[in-house]
């Protein structure tokens, strides 16, 4: 027994334009941003969606509905799935932050250490590996598409042991997607492709 898993990231927004934390704060879709969700939704056509789970954030809501009309599928919307809590950086420039100690630290690398007032890396991953697991098991041989957050997924994809040096915003495009299943015999993820 299997669950595909399509994780996306939403389309660009205002600010991934201009290279602004959003954290859980939110902004609008870009033009670009919608189109990028419209082509997720084009490239998945041939799936056989079955659902489609989105953060409750904003942002990634808007792209789950630009989905759903292509795709003709339920839309469901996890609290669990949102950004990981970036504390004090959110709204944030990039380049403002990175002149931080602790900027590569945190955002470039898998560790336990959270920016203040925020989550770590560590707690993200475990909660978005939780909210996945329970969406796997309790969607046994369907397709999903799960549209969520960079950050969110950068930290999901080092528990798993894919871990990148760079931030989400060099790590993943827009509307990009990562084929993901998950095995019910050995209760574990794999990345497909």
């Amino acid at each position: 027994m299997t669950t595909n898993l399509y994780l996306a990231r939403h389309g660009e927004t205002q600010w991934n334009k201009v290279q602004r934390f959003q954290g859980q704060l939110d902004s609008e879709l870009t033009e670009t941003g919608k189109q990028q969700s419209k082509a997720l939704a084009m490239h998945l056509a041939d799936q056989e969606i079955n659902l489609i789970v989105s953060s409750s954030l904003g942002r990634a809501v808007s792209s789950a509905k630009l989905c759903q009309q292509q795709l003709n599928a339920p839309l469901c919307i996890s609290d669990k799935l949102i950004e990981r809590d970036l504390g004090h950086w959110q709204g944030q420039y990039v380049d403002d932050i990175k002149s931080d100690k602790s900027y590569h630290e945190i955002l470039h690398q898998f560790t336990a250490l959270p920016p203040e007032d925020g989550e770590s890396a560590v707690n993200c991953a475990s909660r978005i590996y939780q909210a996945l697991e329970t969406l796997a098991k309790n969607n046994i041989n369907k397709n999903l598409l799960v549209i969520f957050h960079g950050e969110a997924l950068r930290c999901f994809l080092a528990k798993l042991g894919h871990s990148a040096t760079g931030n989400a915003y060099q790590l993943f495009k827009n509307g990009c997607l990562f084929p993901l299943s998950y095995q019910h015999d050995n209760q574990r993820f794999q990345l497909l492709g």
